[in-house]
């Protein structure tokens, strides 16, 4: 049998090595997943064994609850001959059990769990290639344990590989919350981010400038109306109608008229007009972004599904406006009055 001294230089080790399973077992569970996907993008070294390690999570937690439990056996095991040497079969497994387990709650799971949680990206970025390493020696029994695992889930109606997402929408609010207290932006900055987060559930009725609202043109004006209301209203696109306001017929490019204007030439409306872009009242604002984007849009005619009527305007200045705030144009006052 080994020595006392030997005894006690392998149950030390072993103290180190259970101290070591849970210290990386907290700091790859605590590991900011947001935070390595950007060090495993910006290259960072070992971002990715790291990233490799916390996406095979069942595997992780397999592997370093059976290495901690039979470093822990070993632990008991030696501890115990150590006492009933020094103090006899019955006195000595008492003394070794209440012993071991202090020395084990003290300082193989809690000062290692609570320096790694505090401190989890550099706990695990020391400890990724010796975890690698006993996720390899210990496969067979882990893979084992990991598969009957993932049966008995799925028995109960679980799937073993769904993950949580990374952040969720109301973390991602509470961390815009907090960075506004921290000081990392402003008022006008935290309204910003806020307002991103509620603009796919905006629709159309709620930015449009409705028709009572709207500057248009009729298509029989004279040319005096229409140069009077250019200079009154200094808009760059304007509807154009049909008899009644609801019955628009087209969109005027205040350029093509100056150019006119300019020119003395005779204005027809209708021979200058573009066709609308009409869009429902339901529809949400972030889809018909997408819309201007792909077709190059600046202007919408909202047209009621039922009727064919018109029931306002929404420009691409008003869906802006739903995530900067109000814009104010030195050049050109607003639709919306």
């Amino acid at each position: 049998m080994p020595s006392a001294a030997t005894l006690l230089v392998i149950l030390l080790a072993l103290f180190v090595l259970s101290a070591f399973f849970s210290a990386s077992e907290a700091s790859l569970i605590a590991l900011n997943k947001v935070r390595l996907r950007h060090l495993l993008e910006k290259g960072k070294r070992g971002a990715r064994r790291v990233y490799g390690l916390v996406s095979r999570m069942d595997k992780l937690i397999a592997t370093i609850l059976v290495g901690n439990n039979l470093v822990n056996t070993a632990i008991a095991a030696i501890a115990t001959i150590i006492f009933t040497q020094i103090f006899g079969p019955g006195a000595g497994l008492i003394i070794a059990t209440f012993f071991i387990t202090v020395l084990l709650v003290i300082f193989a799971e809690l000062i290692p769990k609570i320096l790694a949680t505090n401190h989890p990206e550099g706990t695990a970025f020391l400890a990724r290639h010796l975890v690698s390493f006993f996720i390899f020696i210990l496969s067979p029994v882990s893979g084992l344990l990991a598969a009957v695992s993932n049966g008995f889930i799925r028995l109960f109606g679980g799937n073993p590989y769904h993950r949580s997402p990374l952040v969720t929408e109301e973390e991602i609010k509470m961390m815009i919350t907090i960075g506004k207290e921290e000081g990392f932006y402003g008022e006008s900055e935290r309204r910003m981010l806020e307002r991103i987060f509620h603009f796919d559930e905006i629709e159309v009725r709620d930015v449009m400038t409705p028709i009572e609202r709207m500057t248009a043109l009729s298509a029989d004006m004279t040319t005096e109306e229409i140069e009077r209301i250019l200079q009154e209203e200094g808009h760059n696109r304007i509807p154009v109608y049909q008899g009644q306001r609801a019955d628009v017929v087209g969109i005027i490019y205040v350029r093509d008229l100056l150019y006119l204007f300019r020119n003395s030439a005779l204005i027809h409306l209708r021979d200058l007009m573009n066709a609308p872009y009409w869009v429902s009242p339901g529809q949400k604002v972030a889809e018909l972004l997408r819309e201007f984007q792909r077709r190059k849009l600046q202007i919408a005619i909202v047209r009621d599904p039922g009727s064919e009527k018109a029931l306002g305007l929404v420009t691409l200045e008003d869906l802006m406006e739903e995530i900067v705030g109000e814009l104010e144009d030195a050049g050109t006052r607003r639709l919306k009055k």
